[in-house]
């Protein structure tokens, strides 16, 4: 593909807000190029590319500096496809991979996880749930698949949730870490604003071995445990259900049902000012025991109090 002034004005006179340049095995230096003539055009536009993929298939080293001074967004893993075990995979290789992958998130910047497949026919309303929690948790782009003509109610609630979306479209635009994995149960935390931010997920079952996958699951923990110990203790509400658990100090268990490859996302605010997010997501594959805080260190999480 000839990249020129003319092809790129043709495609912005169709209106799309949004351009993406997903080549395969196209010269990385085609990457810039194309944000060189986006960016002469004066639109406001969002630029996508697939630009680290291409450069991890190649064994090399992505360039995140070039990539976050070009591109809006990014993919980096395997194409979407419409089942569970594809969402599965791509949140594995998110938290395997976090250390590589959260710290090039910010505004105006994001890891692209792929389309949200929510609404079609690969995911039971709770797979849907859990695939709308993650990305929300991932902070990436919701990119529907959906044809909205026909799509039924229950998942266009899913996907016109306004809690879930504004812990999305946080203005922090800080990305989520899992923090705990352990026996099919997996917990990923998000810092969000205004002041006192932070996250703290809680998914569900989903492939766990045995005849508990198919099972409801109890999940008790302390938020002391999640990194949240402010002693006014935390207003803890689900973003999915609305159900508001009310006030829960650091060290008092707070316990929740997760259903069978489901999620529970809940919001947690100070008693008086602070807020938190999170998403409890069961899965496989149990590794260590131990709770990690990937946020302890953050100037935003020590200012706001924990």
């Amino acid at each position: 593909m000839r990249l020129s002034p003319p092809k790129i004005f043709y495609m912005l006179q169709q209106g799309s807000p949004l351009l993406g340049l997903h080549a395969c095995c196209y010269p990385f230096t085609g990457y810039p190029e194309f944000g060189y003539f986006l960016n002469k055009t004066g639109r406001p536009m969002v630029y996508s590319c697939s630009w680290p993929f291409y450069q991890i298939y190649s064994r090399m080293e992505p360039n995140f500096t070039a990539i976050i001074n070009t591109c809006n967004l990014w993919r980096n893993f395997d194409d979407i496809q419409d089942s569970w075990e594809s969402v599965q995979r791509i949140i594995d290789y998110y938290g395997d991979n976090q250390d590589a992958i959260v710290a090039n998130a910010g505004p105006g910047h994001w890891n692209d996880p792929d389309m949200l497949i929510v609404g079609n026919f690969g995911l039971s309303y709770e797979q849907s749930k859990s695939q709308m929690a993650m990305w929300a948790i991932f902070a990436a782009p919701l990119l529907m698949s959906v044809d909205l003509r026909t799509i039924r109610p229950e998942y266009k609630a899913i996907l016109q949730n306004q809690a879930v979306i504004a812990v999305n479209q946080d203005a922090l635009g800080l990305q989520g870490k899992r923090i705990y994995k352990d026996k099919g149960i997996e917990i990923w935390a998000r810092p969000i604003s205004p002041c006192l931010a932070f996250t703290t997920p809680m998914p569900s079952p989903s492939s766990t071995a045995g005849r508990t996958a198919h099972l409801q699951r109890q999940i008790s923990v302390t938020l002391r445990e999640l990194g949240l110990a402010n002693p006014e203790g935390y207003s803890i509400r689900d973003l999915f259900d609305g159900v508001h658990y009310g006030t829960v100090m650091p060290d008092k268990r707070f316990k929740v049902d997760v259903n069978p490859s489901g999620v529970v996302l809940v919001r947690c605010e100070v008693a008086k000012h602070a807020l938190a997010v999170g998403s409890l997501h069961l899965r496989s594959q149990p590794t260590d025991r131990t709770f990690r805080n990937p946020f302890h260190n953050n100037n935003l999480f020590n200012h706001f109090g924990g």
